[in-house]
């Protein structure tokens, strides 16, 4: 018996040990499951194409104070990430999740518009909403925006966690394994306080219809009135970065006052 650990430990590694040199059973699935039922049990994964992750956060999350400022924190706190979790839900993301001060939501591939105008929707809360609210509740000047990513792969998930002495689930989550959500998160780290940052494989993935492509041409948005205009640019990814892929596409587009509302319903209609 080794004398490293205390003996409970040391049989708790030897055990984990036995299920690192088991073979994993892998099930595919061709999307996200909606009751989030996924496999407690070792060696038991579920692999998913394609499945696309909206990472959104605080940029400049760090000027806000639990120590001095608590009430303001939390109101800031609660306004961004509660607004991020219930609309991407309305939105019928599949799973939703929080990192740090951001939150991930995950969307099937057959969702790629979906996705869209759920980010986008977030997006032009934060611009219309959010920000007019913080800047009027901080008295201190700070100053914070939104970072949002988006990337599509394949992922491998499953539940870790405990049975207690009833069988029953405890301390539990799922762990997905894969690109998405690393990226999409690293995107967002990049992304300017009025952009929204997608890698080329979720971009691809989008219909060629002006809808997505374009902005609707009023007055509030870029360009004369009645010139629709294109809402993407795109630009390599940084040397010696991480990504995984080559090109990233931004847009600055949010909905506008006249034509949101429809512009949304016909862009989700596009997944149909």
């Amino acid at each position: 018996m080794s004398d490293r650990y205390v003996d409970k430990i040391t049989e708790l590694i030897a055990g984990r040990e036995k299920v690192f040199h088991t073979e994993n059973s892998i099930q595919e699935k061709e999307g996200l499951i909606p009751d989030g039922k996924y496999p407690l049990e070792d060696n038991q994964w579920v692999k998913i194409p394609d499945v696309i992750c909206v990472f959104v956060d605080i940029k400049n999350s760090t000027g806000l104070s639990a120590v001095s400022h608590d009430k303001s924190t939390a109101s800031v706190y609660e306004l961004f990430t509660g607004t991020a979790i219930r609309l991407f839900h309305e939105f019928g993301a599949e799973y939703i999740d929080i990192k740090g001060d951001g939150v991930f939501a995950l969307f099937s591939k057959n969702q790629v518009h979906t996705a869209l105008v759920a980010t986008m929707s977030f997006k032009t809360f934060v611009e219309k909403t959010f920000l007019p609210l913080v800047k009027s509740k901080l008295k201190d000047n700070v100053k914070i925006g939104s970072h949002i990513g988006i990337d599509q792969k394949t992922v491998l998930v499953k539940k870790l966690g405990l049975k207690n002495a009833e069988g029953r689930d405890i301390r539990q989550n799922e762990v997905w394994a894969g690109k998405p959500i690393n990226m999409a998160s690293k995107l967002a780290s990049l992304a300017g306080d009025t952009e929204i940052l997608v890698s080329d494989r979720f971009y691809k993935n989008l219909s060629g219809n002006d809808l997505v492509q374009k902005n609707c041409g009023c007055e509030e948005r870029v360009g004369e009135t009645g010139t629709k205009v294109s809402i993407w640019n795109n630009r390599p990814v940084p040397e010696d970065s991480a990504f995984d892929f080559d090109t990233i596409y931004s847009t600055t587009a949010l909905w506008c006052i006249n034509h949101g509302k429809n512009c949304c319903e016909q862009v989700i209609a596009l997944d149909e």
